[in-house]
C-alpha cells in the first residue's frame, strides 16, 4: 500500500517537474508576435517602428465581417496598429473616425498613454484607408457595425491585454468612441473623447448659430463676417485667381466654381474658429485683392470641395448624411451679396454619387445622447471653447458619473495637454481615480 502511494506522488511529481522544465519556459517566452498570430481571425502581422516610449510595434490585419448581422455577405481586412509597453500596463484603445496610417511609424504616441503608462492599440475606421472589402456596399457603413468591428477586436486583444482598457479618439474619432460605448458599454473602463460632436440632423443650425452669436468675442465674430462680406463683394476681381488656382491644381467639383466659390467663404468661418486663427491675420479693408484671395484659400481652401481630394472622404460624408450628421450653411447674414441663396442639400449635391445617398436616421445619435445623460460611467469629454463642433457638443446631463471640460479658447486641436493647468490637473486626477 505505502509503495502504491510513493508511486503515486512519484508520478505527480514527476508530471509537475516536466510542466516546469518544458511548458511553463515556453509558454513565459512566447513572444508578443506570437501571441497576435495565436488570436482568431489574424489575417497578418507586421513589425513597425515603434515610438520610443513604446518596446515594440505591429501592424496587424484582422478579418471582419461586412455585415456582423449577416456574416454570409463576407469579409473585409481591419488594419489595427499596437504598440505596445508591458502586459500588465493598461491599453489605450483608439477607435480611429478615419484612416490610420499617420500612426505606422515612430511619431505617433497618444498622449494617454505617457500619462497612464498604457499601451496603445489604434484601429483604423471600417472602410477608411486600407480597411476595405474589394466591392463596398455602402449600406454597411453603419455605426452599429463599426461599434462591432471595435467589439470584436476588444475581445481579441483582451486575451494578450487583461488589464484596465481606455478608448479615445478625436473629432469624428471621439464621436466613434461615444458609439461604441454606447452599443458595448462593458468593452473598456473609461472613455475619454476629445472633441467629439453629437449631432441630431443632416445640417445641424447649432453651428452657424454659434459662429453668428456665441464664438469669440464681439469685435472678432465682427472682423471675421466683414471678412467674409469683402472677399464676396470683390467676387468678380477675385474670380479669375480662383479659376487660375482650380485649373493649376486641377480641381473639379459637382457644381459650378462660382458656386463653389461661394461655398468656400461661408466654409471659411467654420475653418477660421476650428483651427484658432487669429483676427490679427485678416487683411484690412485696403488690402490687394491678391493679399485677400491668398489669405482667404490658406484658411479655406476649395480643394475640400475638389472631387479627386475628396475621394479618400467620401465614406465620412456617406456617414454623415445616413446617421453622423453635419453642420449647415448659412446664407442669411450675406444674402445681399452672394449669389448662391439656398445651400440646403449640399452634401448630396457636392460630396455624394447617387449610391451614397441614404435617408437619414437619428437614432443611434438620439440613443448615445440618452447613454449619456443616464447610465455612461466614467465618460470625460474635452471640448474646445472656441470650435464650431463645440455647439453640438455631448451633454452630459446631471449624470455625476461623465465629467465635460472646455478649454478656454481652445480649439479643435484641444488636448489635455494644451489645457491650463487647474483642468489639466482635474483631467488627471479623474483618470487617476477612475483607473483605480
Amino acid at each position: 500500500m505505502y509503495q502504491s502511494k510513493f508511486r503515486k506522488n512519484l508520478r505527480r511529481l514527476v508530471i509537475i517537474s516536466l510542466f516546469f522544465l518544458f511548458v511553463l519556459p515556453s509558454l513565459v517566452a512566447q513572444s508578443l508576435l506570437e501571441r497576435i498570430q495565436s488570436l482568431p481571425d489574424i489575417i497578418s502581422v507586421e513589425k513597425m517602428e515603434q515610438n520610443p516610449f513604446f518596446s515594440e510595434a505591429y501592424v496587424v490585419n484582422v478579418k471582419q465581417p461586412v455585415d456582423h448581422r449577416h456574416p454570409e455577405k463576407g469579409t473585409f481586412p481591419q488594419r489595427v496598429m499596437l504598440s505596445h509597453l508591458a502586459y500588465d500596463r493598461p491599453v489605450v484603445f483608439v477607435t480611429e473616425g478615419y484612416g490610420g496610417e499617420y500612426a505606422m511609424g515612430a511619431r505617433h504616441l497618444e498622449e494617454l498613454c505617457p500619462l497612464l503608462q498604457a499601451n496603445q492599440l489604434l484601429v483604423e475606421h471600417r472602410y477608411f484607408g486600407k480597411s476595405r472589402p474589394d466591392s463596398i456596399k455602402w449600406a454597411d457603413l453603419t455605426v452599429e457595425n463599426a461599434a462591432a468591428d471595435q467589439h470584436h477586436l476588444v475581445g481579441l486583444f483582451k486575451k494578450i491585454y487583461s488589464q484596465k482598457w481606455v478608448s479615445t479618439g478625436i473629432s469624428k474619432g471621439g464621436e466613434t468612441a461615444l458609439y461604441h460605448r454606447m452599443l458595448y458599454p462593458d468593452d473598456v473602463d473609461v472613455s475619454v473623447p476629445f472633441v467629439a460632436p453629437l449631432n441630431f440632423s443632416v445640417e445641424e443650425q447649432r453651428h452657424s448659430r454659434f459662429i453668428e452669436k456665441k464664438v469669440g468675442k464681439r469685435q472678432e465674430r465682427k472682423m471675421v463676417k466683414e471678412f467674409q462680406l469683402d472677399v464676396l463683394q470683390r467676387k468678380d476681381r477675385l474670380m479669375p485667381m480662383f479659376e487660375q488656382l482650380c485649373k493649376e491644381k486641377n480641381y473639379h467639383f459637382k457644381v459650378p466654381e462660382r458656386e463653389i466659390f461661394d461655398y468656400s467663404v461661408l466654409e471659411y468661418s467654420f475653418s477660421f474658429w476650428q483651427w484658432g486663427h487669429s483676427v490679427k491675420e485678416i487683411p484690412a479693408r485696403s488690402a490687394t485683392d491678391k493679399e485677400v484671395f491668398d489669405y482667404f484659400q490658406k484658411i479655406s481652401s476649395s480643394d475640400y470641395f475638389d472631387i479627386e481630394t475628396g475621394k479618400a472622404n467620401a465614406p465620412f460624408f456617406v456617414q454623415a448624411h445616413m446617421q453622423l450628421g453635419y453642420y449647415a450653411y448659412d446664407t442669411k447674414p450675406f444674402k445681399r451679396v452672394i449669389e448662391t441663396k439656398n445651400m440646403h442639400g449640399y452634401i448630396e449635391r457636392l460630396f455624394l454619387n447617387q449610391d451614397q445617398i441614404f435617408p437619414y436616421n437619428p437614432e443611434m445619435s438620439l440613443e448615445t445622447d440618452r447613454f449619456i445623460k443616464t447610465t455612461a460611467s466614467k465618460v470625460l469629454l474635452i471640448y474646445g471653447g472656441i470650435d464650431p463642433w463645440s455647439a453640438s457638443a455631448a451633454n452630459r446631463g446631471n449624470n455625476p458619473n461623465v465629467v465635460v471640460l472646455f478649454q478656454p479658447r481652445g480649439s479643435h486641436r484641444s488636448r489635455i495637454s494644451n489645457m491650463p493647468a487647474p483642468l489639466k490637473q482635474k483631467a488627471i486626477d479623474t483618470l487617476n481615480e477612475w483607473m483605480r
